[in-house]
């Protein structure tokens, strides 16, 4: 299979989990008393589809790989471990200790997700990595 095509699986896969949290409404998080909002905004942002930097493959797909996790962080998080502003706008991050197979090994990875809030207060998803 080319990278091209596991890509496009990888998104096909990931989208379908993605839109079900969108129709959903969000994922209740415990952290902050509230629904995350899962939007488009997110969902760019991941494949680098808009704004000033776009992704590299290799970063698409692993960030598609990881999307699964979201949830279960969001839903599980009673603590935010980071907040920062920049430009105005309010980052909030979550994160997990998870166990993540790459390359047919599983592995425990750190996994970090971004909120980010609007002006109205909402919080929004907006992306998703790990290190190892």
């Amino acid at each position: 299979m080319t990278k091209f095509i596991s890509i496009k699986k990888a998104q096909d896969e990931a989208w379908k989990i993605y839109d079900s949290w969108r129709k959903a409404g969000g994922i209740n998080c415990p952290a902050f008393k509230c629904k995350v909002r899962i939007s488009l905004l997110g969902w760019r942002h991941l494949i680098g589809a808009s704004g000033h930097k776009k992704r590299i493959s290799d970063d698409v797909y692993r960030r598609l790989k990881l999307l699964p996790h979201v949830k279960k962080i969001i839903e599980n998080s009673k603590l935010i471990q980071n907040i920062k502003k920049k430009n105005g706008q309010i980052y909030y991050t979550l994160e997990g200790m998870l166990e993540v197979e790459e390359n047919k090994v599983k592995a425990l990875r750190k996994i970090r997700v971004v909120i980010i809030e609007d002006f109205k207060k909402n919080k929004i998803f907006l992306s998703v990595m790990d290190r190892k």
